[in-house]
C-alpha cells in the first residue's frame, strides 16, 4: 500500500476529520436553509455566499484539524515509523501534506460545491460575471487553490508545535490576526497591490476578479505558496527526532 493511500484510510478512521468536515457542512446548511427554502437569490449568489462562508468557517476548523491530524500523529510518532520502517522522509511528507490538502478538498467540496450544484437546479445558471465554465467552474477552482494555500500555514505550524492543543490555539491565533491585517491592508490606497500577492488576499479578489491577468496572477502565487510552506516543513521534518 502507497503511503498516500494509508495516510488517507488512517484520515479517514480519526474522529478529527469526520468531526471538522461534518461541523463544517452543518453550519453551511443552517446559515443557508433559508435561501435553500425560500430562493430570493440566484444560483451565482448562493455559489458566490456558500464560498465566502466557507473561507470563515475554514479559518477555525482547519486550524483544528491540522492540530490533530499533523501535530498528533507526530506526537504518536506515526510518521516518525514511517521513516524508520524505510521510506524517506520527503514521502513521508509528502503523503501528510497530500492527505491534508485533499481533506480540504472534500471539506470545500461536501460544504460548498455539492450545495452550490443544488442551487444552481433550483434557481438556474445564469451568471452576472461572464459564462458558467469561467465564473463558476474556473472560479471554483482557483478558489480551493486560494484556500488551500492559506490553509497550509497551519500545516507547517503543526510541524513545529509539539502537542495538538498547542497547535490549534497557535493556529488560530495567527490566521485571527493576518484575518485583521488583510482587512488593515484592504482599505489603504495600496491594498490591493499587497492583497493580490498572498493567497489569503486573493481568496477575496477572485470572488470579483476572474480577469485573465488575475487568474494566472493567482495561480502562481497560491502554487508557489503550496510550495514553499512544503519545503520549510520538510527542513523542520528533516531535523525530527525518529527514536
Amino acid at each position: 500500500m502507497s503511503l498516500f493511500k494509508w495516510e488517507m484510510k488512517q484520515m479517514f478512521r480519526t474522529k478529527a476529520f469526520w468531526f471538522v468536515g461534518g461541523a463544517i457542512l452543518f453550519l453551511m446548511l443552517i446559515f443557508h436553509c433559508e435561501e435553500f427554502l425560500d430562493g430570493g437569490v440566484s444560483g451565482f449568489e448562493l455559489f458566490i455566499s456558500l464560498c465566502n462562508d466557507f473561507s470563515s468557517l475554514s479559518m477555525f476548523f482547519v486550524g483544528i484539524f491540522a492540530g490533530l491530524h499533523v501535530t498528533g500523529s507526530l506526537e504518536e510518532r506515526r510518521m516518525q515509523a514511517a521513516v524508520m520502517a524505510g521510506n524517506s522522509r520527503g514521502k513521508v511528507l509528502m503523503a501528510k501534506y497530500t492527505s491534508f490538502i485533499t481533506a480540504i478538498t472534500m471539506f470545500f467540496a461536501a460544504s460548498a460545491v455539492i450545495p452550490a450544484a443544488f442551487g444552481f437546479v433550483k434557481f438556474g445558471t445564469v451568471c452576472e460575471d461572464g459564462t458558467f465554465l469561467r465564473s463558476v467552474v474556473a472560479r471554483a477552482l482557483l478558489f480551493l487553490l486560494a484556500e488551500i494555500a492559506s490553509s497550509t500555514i497551519c500545516f507547517i505550524i503543526a510541524m513545529i508545535c509539539k502537542k495538538p492543543g498547542i497547535t490549534v490555539i497557535v493556529n488560530l491565533v495567527t490566521l485571527l490576526t493576518i484575518n485583521i491585517a488583510l482587512q488593515y491592508i484592504a482599505i489603504r490606497e495600496w491594498g490591493m497591490d499587497v492583497l493580490k500577492y498572498i493567497p489569503h488576499g486573493q481568496k477575496a479578489i477572485i470572488m470579483s476578479d476572474m480577469s485573465n491577468k488575475n487568474s494566472v496572477l493567482a495561480l502562481t502565487v497560491c502554487t508557489a505558496f503550496i510550495a514553499l510552506i512544503f519545503v520549510g516543513s520538510y527542513v523542520k521534518f528533516r531535523k525530527a527526532e525518529l527514536k
